[in-house]
């Protein structure tokens, strides 16, 4: 069992959450999620490796040190504003960087899209992207969207 105490959090050059243990065992591409988001959110934290597989539950955030806590409450938040792609409208440009203009779950925006790497498989359809300022929106599942909003998203992922 890891000690929690001496978990680190930090960011890859790739803008990947990487999780160190005291024994020297690093885990990249980590997501962390809320296992009860609205009744208890801080406590019951999954941590989830690139492949969506649990690598361990916090059971509260309070059982990290202090920076961690901070840096993991941090991640959690900017997680927490996901809107969901329903369809990409236009690019102006079939590669990165391009502007793309996209119907969400919560109404039509555009985003600036600065590399191919901003758009990532999480996994076997379901897409998270990240724009140049880093928000981030999620496709779900690609096999729900339209041809058109299909093919411009698997060139990129």
């Amino acid at each position: 069992m890891t000690d929690l105490t001496d978990l680190t959090f930090e960011r890859d050059s790739w803008g990947r959450l990487v999780i160190g243990t005291a024994g020297g065992q690093t885990y990249v591409g980590v997501e962390p999620v809320r296992c009860f988001p609205l009744s208890d959110p801080l406590k019951m934290i999954a941590l989830l490796d690139a492949e969506g597989h649990e690598i361990l539950t916090l059971p509260a955030t309070d059982s990290l040190n202090p920076s961690a806590k901070v840096f993991l409450e941090q991640e959690l938040a900017s997680r927490d504003f996901v809107p969901a792609i329903r369809r990409v409208v236009s690019t102006s440009n079939p590669n990165p960087p391009c502007r793309w203009s996209v119907e969400t779950d919560r109404g039509e925006t555009s985003f600036q899209l600065e590399s191919e790497d901003d758009v990532r498989k999480i996994g076997p359809h379901r897409i998270m992207i990240a724009d140049s300022n880093g928000l981030r929106y999620t496709i779900p599942d690609l096999r729900t969207l339209d041809a058109a909003t299909q093919r411009i998203v698997q060139r990129l992922a």
